[in-house]
């Protein structure tokens, strides 16, 4: 069944409680804040006002290191004018609020899938949102990587309701208030209307030198352990590994015997040794050689 349609002998209030509890659209749009933005956008039609009335200020983003394509993005810089002659102020968002990330230039409005979520909070004179890009579909994905391509060059914007404004004069320009506002979704651009907007950072498939040697570590150890076992096994069927086996083993053994001489050697020309993690990974390649040595 189509959407609803707001009808002219309704008032907006009637119209969005009408239109958020209609079957139709929570099956199109189970989330409460989609639900809600599509709503709105239905009343601005009827009322003869394009998508463009939807307000919109450009953020600056930084893509995070803790997960491939997740972000953290300042949407708003408080107790600023802007660029649109809009001073947000303290207290203006809601803590938590759950925003979707719209495709290109808002295009979602259009009818695009979004290309991921966020959450928006405020830390200090700033507000933040954490979200990530939804790398599971294609427009996610591509999304991403024009961003991670982009860098600094990329601008991004969101869109919002002013719920609660003021006016003063600052320095001779009349500037609007914006003491509350309800956020509906973030969006890369060509260009934003905000102060300093540009992307930071972004996380890629790269892992920290933290993170790769854990999962090497890791590894290690479970391949260490494994062969431990099938070696005690084959031990009391009376049966010795394969040479294909043992081949592989003798590869390793080298390969970690490098690893910890490299090791060894990077400590030594770094002292006093302040990286606790680097002097873990030499002691337990040491270890994970002795054991190998041992089973061969």
């Amino acid at each position: 069944m189509p959407i609803p349609k707001p009808r002219n002998d309704e008032t907006e209030e009637e119209w969005i409680e009408r239109c958020m509890g209609n079957n139709t659209m929570q099956e199109e749009y189970p989330e409460n804040d989609q639900r809600l933005a599509v709503c709105y956008t239905q009343w601005r039609e009827r009322e003869g006002k394009s998508m463009d009335n939807l307000e919109r200020k450009s953020i600056q983003i930084e893509l995070k290191e803790d997960q491939e394509g997740s972000f953290r993005a300042r949407i708003a810089t408080l107790n600023v004018v802007d660029k649109d002659g809009d001073m947000t102020l303290p207290g203006a968002f809601k803590k938590g609020r759950e925003v979707l990330i719209s495709a290109y230039m808002h295009g979602s409005w259009m009818g695009n899938l979004p290309v991921g979520k966020a959450t928006i909070h405020e830390e200090g004179d700033e507000v933040i949102a954490d979200g990530e890009f939804n790398l599971k579909t294609d427009t996610g994905r591509e999304h991403y990587e024009a961003v991670k391509f982009s860098g600094k060059l990329q601008e991004w914007s969101y869109g919002f309701k002013v719920d609660e404004a003021g006016e003063k004069d600052i320095e001779g320009q009349k500037v609007r208030l914006l003491k509350k506002v309800t956020p509906y979704e973030i969006s890369p651009v060509l260009l934003g209307a905000g102060i300093g907007t540009a992307t930071l950072a972004i996380k890629n498939e790269k892992a920290t030198y933290h993170d790769q040697a854990e999962t090497v570590l890791a590894a290690v150890t479970e391949l260490v352990d494994r062969t431990k076992s099938l070696a005690d096994l084959r031990q009391k069927e009376g049966r010795v590994l394969s040479e294909a086996n043992r081949d592989r083993m003798k590869k390793l053994l080298g390969m970690l015997t490098d690893v910890a001489a490299n090791l060894k050697e990077l400590l030594d020309a770094t002292e006093p040794v302040d990286d606790e993690k680097l002097a873990e990974a030499v002691y337990l390649y040491t270890k994970i050689k002795q054991e190998l040595t041992e089973v061969i």
